[in-house]
């Protein structure tokens, strides 16, 4: 926890911009080992949208969240996204637990990483003006007599 904390703001958030992509890398890949210990369907999804949860639809944020870990202050808004996409995660899971659909070991992980995840997210957001580097960082003008 140390060590995050002397990350600088630009750092904090590709961290946590990398962490999320890889969260939803993973869910991608959960969705293509149909019935092992990660996921299971007990019955064959069916229906003429049942296709739709197999999309591979995490794979789009995820793609999303690389590209903007390059540079987050600039691609501000992509942590509008991270937010909702946390919101939605939750109220997903809370949800289809409260309606029985699912038991509260298949929904107690993935919220409470959304939770965490909305909560890094808030406290990380930029506030103000962009984050300029530091004095050590810039390189000097070229001299004129070289």
């Amino acid at each position: 926890m140390e060590h995050y904390q002397r990350l600088t703001p630009t750092r904090r958030l590709q961290l946590l911009l990398l962490l999320m992509a890889l969260w939803d890398i993973l869910g991608a890949l959960v969705q293509l080992w149909f019935d092992s210990f990660l996921f299971s369907a007990e019955a064959r999804p069916s229906g003429i949208l049942a296709g739709r949860a197999f999309s591979g639809a995490l794979v789009v944020p995820a793609v999303v969240y690389l590209y903007a870990a390059r540079n987050p202050f600039r691609h501000r808004p992509i942590l509008w996204l991270a937010v909702i996409e946390q919101l939605v995660a939750i109220c997903t899971g809370v949800f289809h637990w409260a309606a029985d659909d699912l038991k509260f070991a298949g929904v107690v992980v993935p919220v409470a990483v959304a939770i965490a995840f909305l909560i890094l997210v808030l406290l990380n957001f930029p506030r103000g003006e962009e984050e300029w580097p530091a004095a050590e960082e810039i390189d000097p003008e070229p001299d004129s007599a070289a």
